[in-house]
């Protein structure tokens, strides 16, 4: 079956125009007639082999990501099958994929306007990883952000699901080159620090304005992921934010935060800071503008978290910035999460992945 504009799905979704088409399927933003509604439609293609084996990996998403409601995870509305064809019906949400920001900005991006996507990408992993959902391909094109900075994780193509059969073979590596972790580049079994990693990777990203490992192939890149040391982030970026991103990117997944939501709290305690720091800039500024207040002002004391203890977070500063590594969720709202390229990704594989990007 080719699928073409003006088509309608399951005699209810309409086919307006093609959004994407990878190796694996394609996504339209589609109408929904009954309800009255825009969604997004995605498919698998027709024109390429091992249907049958695409057509179980399209179930499997389905089936994860029918377990998963949360404001920042696009939401799954039902799943259709006609003609070997399989159909995922999801939520529409105007918005631009990360790698889109970042192409648009083409350099490091203000921290203030990054951490927010951060934090919120964190919050929807969390929410998945506890539904005992892997992603294994989070990457700036598969997170989502809306006009007014909503952020929606999609493309759960690749997950994987402690709960359910699994569908890729041990040692077959899953995921994309430039974002994969250590363990995944290896063939091993993904865990929830996994993608922790893969979300440090997407920080370092919008951090510096370029990846943290480049190389000629994706087995290149890969390996580099596994053996080379991550390239320090600039000075420029607040110590903190620097360190911590460097956490996440430890070659040891238990080395790393022990969860996504620990996480997205260190985040917001970061953002909460730069944006007090921001406000008093002002402040001074403006007090010095009115002649109030001397030119010179009293810089706060410099805190170094150079060596941060990969377990036993021993140094004081840091001990106050983590907490308790066994925090349980106190005031942090997972449901309501408002807080305010370089080169082509490369994919391991047509079975490992649903869109090239």
């Amino acid at each position: 079956m080719r699928l073409v504009e003006g088509q309608l799905i399951h005699r209810r979704y309409r086919l307006d125009s093609r959004l994407a088409q990878g190796g694996m399927g394609e996504v339209w933003k589609g109408y929904d007639i009954q309800l009255g509604r825009p969604v997004a439609i995605k498919a698998l293609r027709t024109d390429t082999g091992n249907q049958e084996s695409k057509l179980r990996r399209l179930r499997a998403e389905a089936r994860n990501s029918a377990n998963l409601a949360h404001p920042n995870i696009a939401a799954l509305f039902e799943y259709y099958e006609k003609d070997g064809i399989g159909f995922l019906i999801m939520e529409y949400v105007p918005s631009d994929s990360l790698a889109d920001v970042y192409r648009r900005i083409g350099g490091p991006m203000d921290p203030l306007e990054l951490l927010p996507i951060l934090i919120q990408t964190a919050r929807g992993l969390f929410v998945a990883h506890s539904r005992g959902i892997i992603h294994r391909d989070v990457k700036p094109a598969n997170i989502m952000v809306s006009d007014n900075g909503e952020v929606k994780i999609t493309d759960f193509g690749v997950s994987y699901s402690t709960n359910q059969e699994q569908i890729t073979q041990d040692g077959m590596v899953v995921g994309t080159a430039q974002y994969i972790s250590p363990e995944q580049a290896q063939g091993q079994h993904a865990t929830p620090q996994s993608d922790i990693y893969s979300l440090g990777v997407v920080a370092y990203e919008g951090l510096c304005g370029h990846r943290p490992f480049t190389g000629a192939t994706p087995v290149d890149i890969a390996a580099a992921h596994v053996n080379n040391p991550v390239p320090p982030l600039p000075n420029t970026v607040d110590v903190q934010l620097r360190e911590y991103v460097m956490y996440m990117l430890a070659k040891d997944p238990l080395d790393r935060p022990v969860d996504a939501l620990a996480v997205a709290r260190i985040l917001s305690r970061i953002e909460r800071r730069l944006l007090d720091q921001q406000t008093e800039e002002v402040e001074t500024r403006i007090m010095r503008l009115d002649g109030r207040m001397p030119r010179r002002v009293a810089s706060e004391p410099h805190h170094d978290l150079s060596n941060i203890g990969n377990a036993g977070f021993r140094i004081p500063l840091l001990g106050q910035l983590i907490g308790d590594r066994s925090d349980a969720p106190g005031n942090d709202n997972l449901d309501n999460s408002q807080a305010p390229s370089e080169g082509h990704d490369h994919t391991f594989g047509t079975e490992g992945r649903n869109m090239d990007e």
